[in-house]
């Protein structure tokens, strides 16, 4: 098997499933753009997976070791823009899960 041919099947796969999606009368017109696939790669799809995973807070041992990383250190240079996401959701959950208390506490105090 050549190098670029799970590349070329992938590439072809995306072509006849975006034509079968476009030539479908039974899809409405403005439907078909949100069942479109995007053209992305293998790369991309690595990417990918690892960016929802860290969004999902999976911890980062575990994305590194799916990745092949030999160190966290690697994944969370190259993933931490999703890290700093979530950290800013953490941060406002914190926010609100203190805010709450501090709220409980004064209603219980009075």
């Amino acid at each position: 098997m050549s190098y670029d041919a799970p590349y070329q099947w992938f590439k072809k796969f995306l072509r006849r499933y975006n034509e079968a999606i476009k030539s479908n009368v039974e899809i409405k017109e403005e439907d078909k753009q949100s069942l479109l696939l995007p053209d992305i790669s293998f790369h991309g799809l690595r990417h990918t997976s690892a960016t929802l995973l860290v969004s999902e807070k999976m911890d980062i041992r575990t994305v590194s070791a799916r990745l092949g990383h030999a160190q966290t250190s690697t994944t969370l240079n190259i993933y931490s823009h999703s890290i700093k996401s979530t950290d800013k959701k953490a941060s406002t959950t914190l926010e609100n899960l203190l805010d709450k208390k501090n709220n409980s506490s004064l209603t219980k105090q009075a």
